[in-house]
């Protein structure tokens, strides 16, 4: 298999379009369906059905593929042992962050990061779990930073950084708030409240859909959110209550109570990579980065 060539038909294969795989490849569209029909040529059978607006690969070139993204991964594995005995080459770390706290620490790690690898361009992308696990798998993202449970991690790597408590939060202003914060409420004493949640793609709305099962309770939701900072600013207005990870319960402690959940459900705090892939020194620093980053 040529590599270029291999290059080609992926592209082709994740814009389910040639004549967008073309321009996101920057060469003509008769010049891309030339080496995709080589390749059909070569080995006597379509790749492609192209009977319909977005193209789907054949059982053929499911079994390409599969074979296609392997040679890719140890192609990258092999370049990247290679640069990290060169340690000067300059080169590209891709990371994951989920929304959220996942800019804030890689805007807090950054500058040590570059200390470290000063020829490494870091690329922070940030995608929600779900989206994050699909882009590992298919190694457009070298490591992603991510929560989850432990039933939502997929095949790959996962380091836990450490586990984290789920907490029920109220405002300040909340009748509730003479209760003392250090025992386990029933979440049945909140059955009328309003809540704000994450939506329902999202691992934190998973994890939470359990902890109301458990608790048999099925409160009232005034909207649902992408991102956990939306929670608690509706919480502080006194809109409703939320559900959240303890980092954001302490992190708005003055303006929010927070309140500890029978069982203490939690999830972890990961970074997780392609599991049989090389760990570059890059990485590794970023894991150790963000360790002492939360550590602190």
């Amino acid at each position: 298999m040529d590599l270029k060539q291999i290059e080609y038909i992926i592209e082709i294969i994740n814009e389910k379009n040639i004549t967008h795989a073309a321009k996101k490849l920057f060469i003509s569209q008769s010049a891309l369906n030339q080496q995709l029909l080589k390749l059909e040529n070569e080995l006597g059978t379509k790749l492609f059905y192209r009977n319909r607006p977005n193209w789907e690969l054949t059982p053929v070139g499911k079994i390409y593929l599969e074979h296609a993204n392997k040679i890719l991964n140890i192609k990258k594995d092999a370049y990247n042992k290679i640069y990290d005995c060169i340690e000067n080459k300059k080169r590209e770390l891709v990371v994951g962050l989920s929304p959220g706290r996942g800019i804030e620490l890689f805007t807090s790690i950054f500058k040590k990061f570059q200390e470290l690898h000063p020829n490494i361009s870091i690329i922070p992308v940030e995608l929600p779990v779900y989206q994050q696990q699909k882009k590992i798998s298919t190694s457009e993202i070298d490591i992603g930073f991510m929560t989850l449970s432990k039933d939502q991690r997929t095949e790959d790597e996962h380091v836990v950084i450490y586990s984290e408590e789920m907490v029920l939060i109220t405002s300040k202003l909340h009748p509730f708030n003479n209760k003392n914060s250090n025992q386990n409420i029933d979440l049945k004493d909140f059955e009328d409240e309003p809540f704000v949640f994450m939506n329902q793609e999202s691992t934190n709305r998973n994890l939470i859909n359990e902890i109301l099962l458990k608790a048999d309770v099925n409160p009232k939701v005034l909207f649902e959110t992408t991102y956990t900072s939306s929670i608690v600013q509706a919480v502080e207005s006194s809109l409703c209550c939320g559900i959240v990870p303890l980092y954001y319960a302490k992190k708005n402690s003055e303006t929010l109570s927070f309140f500890h959940l029978k069982g203490n459900p939690t999830w972890d705090v990961v970074i997780s990579y392609k599991k049989g892939r090389y760990l570059t020194k890059a990485s590794k620093s970023f894991i150790e980065l963000t360790k002492k980053y939360f550590l602190e």
